[in-house]
């Protein structure tokens, strides 16, 4: 009986993990990864989506947002601009109370569509201006979540007179422009968002249904080349916000950018 103690005591002791001290704080008492002085990185993405309240945001958004993350921290111009304009459409679709319309956004993704199918872009060119204003009427919204969270909270979105608020539109052939486009840094990530804005489509509620469209939209060619030309503002934006500061000026030198971005769209 003695030997099988021992032996019992032995096992025991090599078991036993080794003691740790664990100190607990405060989930604001963190510091945010710093970007090192990257124009681009997850320090921006991430920052921004920490303005939006969790427990609202669907699982599928949730996934989306770290897709999102992975794709900022990637050394590719365009893959951290298609990140940096995704960051902002997706709280600009989540920030409110009450979702609006996705028209904008599907108009764009049914032009895009067509024309990659067709070669034919004439309609195409008034749909990218059409989002691109929506996205500046995100980057308002997101300035008055950082200055009147309470106000956002209790407000709607935009509202649209098209079909069925923009929710039905031609995803899967899309995606298949988008997807057939990707670099090799973008592709695996966009595959990735390809899954997750799916299951956001096909979900049985608004806010999922604008995430998928949003993401959609800034994916396409058109908007990725406006993110990349208008890169530097965009990205001041995020750090003012993340920041601390005031957002206003800083606003409406994205806003500014991106609208004047349009000019340099080649279709």
């Amino acid at each position: 009986m003695l030997s099988i103690a021992v032996v019992l005591f032995v096992a025991q002791s090599v078991l036993t993990a080794p003691s740790v001290d664990v100190n607990f704080y405060k989930i604001n008492d963190i510091p945010s990864v710093r970007d090192n002085g990257q124009l681009v990185s997850s320090y921006l993405t991430d920052g921004l989506f920490e303005y939006i309240d969790g427990g609202d945001v669907p699982l599928y958004a949730q996934i989306m947002m770290q897709d999102i993350n992975e794709m900022a921290n990637k050394p590719d111009p365009a893959t951290q601009a298609t990140a940096v304009m995704q960051s902002i459409a997706t709280v600009g679709e989540l920030a409110n109370g009450s979702p609006g319309d996705a028209c904008e956004a599907a108009a764009l993704v049914n032009a895009y569509a067509y024309a990659v199918s067709t070669g034919n872009s004439a309609g195409l060119r008034g749909a990218v201006v059409n989002f691109v204003q929506r996205i500046a009427g995100y980057i308002d919204t997101i300035v008055q979540l950082v200055v009147n969270p309470n106000g956002v909270r209790y407000s709607s979105g935009p509202k649209g007179k098209c079909l069925g608020g923009g929710r039905s539109y031609q995803f899967e052939e899309a995606w298949d422009a988008i997807l057939d486009k990707a670099n090799a840094y973008q592709v695996g990530l966009l595959n990735e968002e390809y899954c997750a804005s799916k299951r956001l489509y096909n979900a049985m509620n608004v806010r999922s249904n604008n995430v998928a469209a949003a993401i959609t939209a800034t994916s396409t060619s058109p908007i990725n080349q406006v993110s990349r030309i208008a890169i530097r503002p965009v990205t001041q934006f995020l750090r003012v916000i993340i920041g601390g500061g005031n957002p206003v000026q800083a606003a409406a030198n994205a806003k500014a950018a991106i609208l004047q971005a349009l000019a340099e769209v080649k279709y």
